[in-house]
């Protein structure tokens, strides 16, 4: 067999590219994610009234654990890991149950670490039993779920392309000058550019943005010469865990929200990347999840999920290789060591960012327009209820935040969530009007999401 047979047997998720390919790419997925992965541990510190030098501390161990989560589910090892390109972050549900239990004097930090572990091996039990509602997951409701998962993320970025939500001139024509540039030069180094460049097209716009925006007079790097040379995550640095029922439940719920999330985001990604996620690898991955969670409270970080920014960063650049973004968990890993390093990284002007994140987030929701493209709606007008049904539910967080607010406290964290709404109310749908057994009229063949 010649070698050219034996490379076009390994799909395109399992292919591991040349080193400094991988590095660069790696890199890539990193400089795009380290913003959001270093948000929550931001907010919850302030939140709990930390000192300077425990905020670095959880932000690091944060940032470690997200890359240990990362290479969870990206290399995996025996079951666990769905083994697809999906970078790992903190999920932001969790804020407002961790800052709840956080500070309660009767339970402390040390409690909230205690019910991280406890709901991480809750969701490792959890995982076979949510799995199988996998087939609930047929190509409309999968389409719904990308779609909107790019649609929700459309106020992030034009809140980066701002300046930032704490601007005090938001929207000034000079941030909105950087994120223009950023978007023409990723669409120039698509359109120019070697094969090699077009795959960077996301890092280059980002760094000619930054430069244009430093020459500005944007951003600063004061926090890096405050941030320590080096730091050493190690478990229990808040003392030993403390576990009791009510915080564990709680973030018990927090991670059933978190299981419906990750199942449909490993469905959509899976169609995505052309390589169809079955009910095994679902279980797979929801115990990563799990796993990952346990980490995390023994190092006093978070529950994780996908980070969607990063699923835009694979369709637009096409290299959909598992193992780039394996790389960019063992990037995150010593960057936590180095948390000067990091602030590097995290002094990228958010007008820079957010030419980048209009260009991710508006790819994510074409891939899902794609998927939906492909759906029969002719020959059954149900599917035509199904996703205007589940579009019109999923962007109320979105468009009219409060119109929840009197909902029971028990549902909450169930409806803060497009994703999660998207999830229930098209797989819902689809059940009650297409039945469970029936397949989807759709075409066999998922569309090919690569640029």
């Amino acid at each position: 067999m010649s070698s050219a047979t034996t490379v076009s047997t390994v799909h395109p998720v399992d292919q591991i590219l040349p080193a400094r390919q991988m590095l660069t790419l790696g890199l890539q997925h990193m400089a795009v994610s380290y913003i959001g992965a270093i948000a929550v541990p931001l907010i919850v510190a302030s939140a709990l009234k930390m000192s300077q030098a425990d905020t670095v501390v959880l932000i690091s161990t944060t940032l470690f654990c997200s890359g240990i989560a990362t290479l969870l589910q990206t290399v995996g090892f025996w079951k666990f890991g769905v083994r697809l390109p999906i970078l790992q972050g903190v999920a932001f549900s969790s804020v407002g149950p961790v800052i709840a239990i956080g500070t309660n004097p009767q339970v402390g930090f040390a409690g909230v670490c205690g019910a991280v572990i406890g709901a991480g091996i809750f969701t490792m039990l959890a995982a076979p039993f949510v799995g199988r509602l996998r087939r609930f997951f047929p190509p409309v409701v999968t389409g719904c779920i990308v779609t909107v998962i790019g649609l929700q993320l459309f106020p992030i970025a034009y809140e980066w392309v701002g300046g930032g939500r704490n601007a005090s001139n938001f929207g000034a024509p000079a941030y909105l000058a950087v994120a223009i540039v950023v978007l023409a030069t990723i669409l120039l180094v698509n359109r120019y550019g070697s094969p090699m460049l077009r795959n960077m097209a996301v890092l280059i716009g980002m760094l000619v943005g930054a430069a244009l925006a430093y020459g500005l007079g944007m951003g600063s790097f004061q926090s890096v010469q405050q941030s320590p040379w080096l730091t050493v995550p190690y478990p229990f640095y808040f003392g030993l865990p403390t576990f009791s029922l009510v915080p564990i439940a709680t973030m018990i719920v927090v991670m059933i929200v978190q299981m419906v999330e990750s199942m449909g985001l490993f469905v959509a990604i899976g169609d995505i990347v052309d390589k169809p996620v079955e009910e095994k690898q679902v279980i797979n991955g929801l115990r990563a999840n799990g796993l990952a969670s346990t980490i995390a409270g023994m190092f006093a970080a978070f529950p994780f999920i996908a980070f969607m920014e990063n699923v835009g960063l694979v369709i637009l650049t096409g290299v959909r290789s598992r193992w780039v973004v394996a790389i960019s968990g063992l990037l995150m890993c010593l960057v936590a060591l180095v948390p000067k390093a990091g602030a590097i990284i995290a002094s990228m002007p958010t007008a820079a960012l957010g030419g980048a994140g209009i260009a991710m987030f508006g790819v994510v929701a074409a891939a899902g327009i794609q998927t939906l493209a492909k759906v029969d709606y002719e020959r059954n007008r149900y599917n035509v209820l199904i996703v205007g049904f589940t579009i019109a539910a999923a962007l109320v967080p979105v468009l009219a935040p409060t119109l929840f607010k009197q909902m029971p406290e028990w549902c909450q964290p169930f409806l803060h969530s497009s994703v999660v709404i998207a999830c229930l109310v098209s797989v819902l749908l689809n059940a009650a009007l297409n039945g469970v057994s029936v397949p989807d009229a759709s075409a066999s063949k998922p569309a090919s999401h690569s640029l």
